[in-house]
């Protein structure tokens, strides 16, 4: 951090920040308490930022990375109070991986959809201000909902969600020569690839098979294995989920347009799609 920067700067850069981010929440500056406050449906928080500025003066070399903890760390802290109630309307699938959910302390109560790999889909809820939250069973039953109903409003709402990607593809009037890089969905663009409608609509564009990866919790990329390229996917890969805000999985996953399934990992062949 710059010797120079006052604390109201420093606030001023942390709120634009947080407005970048999570844009449908309203952040403002609390100068007299050195705090931001974050607001929206069922949320009113606010966040002290003598902390995070006391550590960036202590250490300077890592001041982008002590701020990007920051960031991504304030989703945490945006926990809908209890006057949000449960909505099947709002329910879909989330993608994240295996550790992700085994940091959740009530994982085992969610309806989960393995996809391979590392990757799990399971039930979540998308709250105001680019939140979400995964449910419980327990609570979609006590609300009257059973599982076979809550799979099925996931997977409707998964599908409307990307309906403008399933449209991108059918009319992209060629294939850019290093495939596909969406990120146009902050939380839920894992979710792509539990969408047999967007599987289907690479295989079709591609004429063939279809290599998929999701390295950050905002980014999926996606490339025809037949394309000379393809021998660079997994290095590309890799450089994205180190590179990661929020890293999901370094895992590749291949769709024939009806299936998707994980790639296993092997040195020296990068790529193993072409030996099976």
């Amino acid at each position: 951090m710059a010797p120079q920067m006052s604390r109201e700067e420093f606030a001023q850069r942390l709120h634009t920040q947080l407005i970048s981010r999570y844009r449908d929440v309203s952040v403002s500056v609390d100068e007299a308490r050195f705090a931001l406050r974050i607001e929206a449906q069922g949320i009113d928080t606010a966040l002290p930022l003598t902390p995070l500025y006391n550590a960036c003066e202590r250490k300077p070399a890592e001041v982008a990375s002590l701020i990007a903890s920051f960031v991504a760390d304030v989703e945490t802290r945006l926990t809908p109070t209890d006057g949000v109630s449960f909505a099947l309307s709002r329910v879909l699938w989330c993608v994240r991986s295996e550790r992700y959910l085994g940091d959740l302390s009530r994982s085992a109560e969610l309806l989960q959809r393995p996809l391979g790999g590392d990757l799990v889909a399971f039930v979540a809820e998308a709250l105001p201000g680019s939140l979400m939250r995964g449910i419980p069973q327990s609570t979609w039953r006590e609300a009257g909902h059973d599982d076979d109903a809550v799979r099925h409003a996931a997977d409707t709402a998964t599908t409307a969600r990307f309906e403008n990607v399933v449209e991108r593809v059918a009319a992209a009037d060629r294939i850019p020569a290093d495939g596909w890089r969406l990120a146009s969905d902050v939380l839920f663009q894992g979710s792509v690839l539990v969408d047999p409608a967007v599987l289907r609509a690479f295989s079709e564009r591609a004429g063939g098979d279809v290599l998929f990866c999701n390295p950050d919790r905002s980014v999926v990329l996606a490339l025809p294995a037949a394309l000379p390229s393809a021998r660079h996917f997994t290095m590309r890969a890799v450089r994205e989920w180190r590179e990661a805000m929020n890293p999901v999985s370094r895992d590749l996953y291949i769709s024939d347009g009806s299936s998707l399934r994980a790639l296993p990992r092997r040195r020296g062949n990068l790529m193993p799609w072409l030996a099976e």
